[in-house]
């Protein structure tokens, strides 16, 4: 296969880590080609500002090169401005992050994911609750992946119903639950029509999309779960 050079892509770093003495292993997640492996060489050596660089949450304009699944990271330049994500914010940031990388498969570009992880970042800087935005992002991830759960009908094809509760039965979407058990026919809608919900059907709604993401993740837990925990949320 013959390495390909890709310049001025934009992109987020979605984590990070040693590769050798003096280099870094990254997984990015570019405009359009998704997420990517590429390896910073001598990122890690006194004299290079790449470190500070790349970092998450600063959107960067990358040239890279290669083939396979590792590339070479040739340049990086700030794109934007680095957002100030701090404290249960950045956690919530680097959950999307850690999301995208246990979910996306390498290679395939989602630009309209892309567009809403850009904005999401944007929208935990100063919005009033991170609950919202994040099950935003969980829905439009799961959408991408080709697992939308339908929030308008229940399995039977019946709208649902504000006043009635439901469960998620994988491979046929949201079946009628008894009462105080499942989730709210109120908060299935909220998310359906974009609207967001008061704090209790957000807390039901965590619940929800932690259940449909567990489903992808086949039962393994993601680590930022725990520290959001940690903080009450």
């Amino acid at each position: 296969m013959n390495a390909m050079r890709i310049n001025d892509q934009p992109g987020f770093v979605l984590h990070r880590r040693q590769y050798s003495e003096s280099s870094l292993l990254l997984e990015v997640f570019s405009r359009d080609h998704g997420r990517i492996g590429l390896i910073a060489r001598g990122a890690r050596g006194s004299k290079s500002a790449l470190p500070a660089l790349l970092q998450p949450f600063q959107e960067l304009q990358l040239d890279f090169m290669g083939a396979g699944e590792l590339q070479r990271l040739i340049r990086a330049e700030p794109f934007g401005v680095a957002l100030a994500l701090r404290s249960e914010r950045a956690l919530a940031g680097l959950y999307c992050n850690e999301l995208m990388v246990r979910l996306l498969p390498r290679g395939d570009a989602h630009p309209a994911l892309y567009r809403r992880y850009a904005a999401v970042l944007v929208a935990l800087v100063d919005a009033a609750s991170i609950a919202w935005p994040l099950r935003l992002f969980e829905r439009e991830l799961l959408a991408e992946l080709g697992y939308a759960a339908d929030f308008s009908e229940d399995a039977d094809g019946v709208a649902i119903d504000p006043a009635m509760r439901y469960r998620f039965q994988p491979e046929e979407g949201f079946v009628r639950a008894d009462k105080n058990t499942g989730y709210s026919g109120a908060a299935l809608l909220a998310v359906q029509q974009g609207i967001e919900p008061d704090a209790p059907l957000l807390r039901e709604l965590r619940q929800l999309f932690r259940e449909l993401i567990s489903l992808q993740l086949r039962g393994e837990p993601l680590r930022s779960w725990g520290l959001l925990a940690g903080l009450g949320r």
